[in-house]
């Protein structure tokens, strides 16, 4: 089991993870570590009629109790978008290979988002462990796409290997989606920003 006595919790939704939120009318997502808030709520469930969001601890938008290093009932890729923002970085080294090997199991196409040890926040939080993950082992199974940003955060796409991704400066085109379908064009910034100020340092 997954010791979380020592996790603060406290991320919130940053900014440029949007643009590469999965399209409208994905036929279900699951949020891997959402926690008791799940910040990306209200954005993932606008583009799904199938929302849940799984964590090691219970909370009150939490649908899942489970840990993902002890396994899943979940059917082989019986998730066809899982949203995995900043949780990878909570595993012990030991456990990430399996960790990841499960989520891979059970979702078509993954979003992963943490901070590296350069991050300014990854000092912030006593449960933080850097993330080592032979990413391309898994593209066999996956398209993979290292997405990471200057500002020392890892953003990895792992994409169903039959579904046609162009990757732009404003987000993410999808074959079988038309361009007004985009995340970024979905998400009121200003919004963001009147809720979250604090966000503007990590950009």
């Amino acid at each position: 089991m997954l010791d979380v006595s020592t996790h603060k919790n406290e991320e919130l939704v940053i900014r440029y993870f949007l643009k590469y939120m999965p399209p409208r009318g994905t036929k279900s997502i699951l949020d891997i570590g959402g926690g008791p808030t799940a910040p990306y709520k209200s954005v993932l469930e606008k583009r799904t009629l199938n929302y849940k969001n799984l964590d090691i601890r219970p909370g009150e938008f939490v649908d899942y109790v489970v840990d993902i290093i002890e396994g899943t009932d979940f059917k082989d890729k019986e998730w066809d978008w899982i949203w995995c923002s900043e949780t990878l970085e909570h595993i012990p080294q030991e456990h990430q290979k399996t960790f990841v090997d499960e989520v891979t199991r059970i979702g078509k196409n993954i979003l992963w988002t943490f901070p590296y040890p350069g991050s300014p926040s990854f000092p912030e939080d006593p449960g933080h462990n850097e993330v080592i993950v032979d990413m391309k082992s898994y593209e066999k199974d996956f398209q993979v796409f290292d997405l990471t940003t200057k500002t020392k955060r890892g953003i990895w796409l792992f994409a169903r290997p039959d579904r046609k991704i162009e990757l732009t400066k404003s987000g993410i085109i999808q074959e079988g989606y038309s361009e007004d379908s985009l995340p970024w064009k979905m998400v009121n910034y200003k919004k963001v920003w009147d809720y979250f100020p604090v966000l503007k340092k990590f950009l």
